[in-house]
């Protein structure tokens, strides 16, 4: 009886070295962006290039919601709070079409600390509206925060450039 258990818990731990070493070796599952194009991808720079929108990033519940710009430039996207906050500099942006809706995802990680934060929204009508994922990873536990974002399209314009 002794060595039946003896034999279960080394193959148990056979059994666990093995699928360990799968997950250690295994190449990391790519996220597919399913009919996005990178927006420097289409006719050499970004659909969304030039236009800056001026609005408000945070929800009432989580407090006063802080001014903000939405910058498209250059196939790239950023916000100039999150950039004066925490240096999340410009990302490129990926785009595709949804009905009338022009929808964007882009992804930067903050210059300071391990932060990111993920973009995800439509332009439609001189409008944009979306989600930022933002996510800060601690030694002791992980900080996820979903931020609701909206704006109105600057007629004056603004780069990147000048925003820093």
């Amino acid at each position: 009886m002794k060595r039946n258990a003896t034999y279960s818990l080394a193959a148990g731990a056979v059994l666990f070295l093995l699928v360990s070493a799968w997950f250690l070796f295994s190449p990391p599952t790519q996220l597919q962006r399913v009919g996005m194009v990178d927006a420097a991808e289409v006719g050499g720079s970004g659909v969304l290039d030039g236009m800056t929108f001026s609005g408000l990033m945070g929800a009432a519940e989580d407090g006063e919601p802080v001014e903000d710009n939405f910058i498209f430039d250059n196939g790239t996207f950023m916000s100039t709070e999150c950039d004066r906050r925490c240096g999340y500099p410009a990302r490129p942006y990926f785009v595709r079409n949804v009905g009338e809706k022009i929808e964007f995802f882009s992804e930067s990680n903050c210059l300071y600390k391990d932060a990111k934060i993920v973009w995800h929204g439509t332009v439609e009508d001189g409008t944009i509206r979306g989600v930022a994922s933002w996510t800060v990873n601690r030694w002791y536990w992980t900080i996820e925060k979903e931020i609701p974002f909206h704006g109105t399209l600057n007629t004056s314009g603004g780069s990147i450039a000048s925003s820093q």
